[in-house]
């Protein structure tokens, strides 16, 4: 090979490998990532807060009654924004299932190629049905949707810090070996 076409190949490597890559999209549903304060959604009047005691969260935020939101112009039947200590752990994202591949195809340009997992299920009636499940995968946590979410007329898309259960747990073990702290 001519010395001088295996020069202009390296040349045009180096500069490929020079050119910086995008930055990966951060997980976040309409501008609220994963991590963020809880004062972002307990300050929006859409949303109603409530303390519970689940692995991941001790304040659970959701749409008030007759509130509507979407993805990617889909309608939600549900939103949860899930909080420890004020910090969202996970955002629980319900809809149709006759949206999910609309869906899937806004999330896989918003956030990239996804991680793609198929499993045959079947209905009550025994009628074999292919689930998708897609995933992708951040430093933060990962986005996890899927095809038939309990049902077959019925999706789920999950944005979740998968650090933050194991996060409480600890938290909450040191709070119940110390008697004194339960007064």
């Amino acid at each position: 090979m001519n010395l001088n076409i295996i020069n202009r190949l390296l040349g045009a490597a180096l500069l490929l490998t020079a050119i910086p890559s995008p930055a990966a999209e951060k997980l976040s549903f309409k501008g609220v990532e994963l991590g963020s304060s809880l004062a972002q959604i307990a300050s929006n009047p859409k949303y109603e807060c409530h303390i519970v005691s689940t692995p991941i969260a001790d304040k659970i935020c959701s749409l008030r009654a007759h509130e509507k939101e979407t993805i990617a112009g889909a309608p939600i039947d549900s939103l949860f924004y899930f909080y420890d200590q004020s910090s969202l752990t996970s955002i629980a994202v319900n809809l149709s299932e006759a949206h999910f591949q609309p869906v899937i195809a806004a999330l896989s340009e918003k956030f990239g190629p996804p991680a793609l997992k198929t499993e045959t299920i079947k209905s009550l009636k025994g009628v074999a049905h292919e689930n998708r499940s897609y995933r992708w995968q951040r430093p933060e946590g990962s986005l996890q949707a899927e095809r038939y979410a309990g049902r077959l007329d019925k999706s789920s898309i999950r944005f979740t810090d998968e650090n933050a259960a194991q996060r409480v747990q600890q938290r909450r073990a040191l709070l119940a070996k110390d008697p004194r702290k339960d007064l």
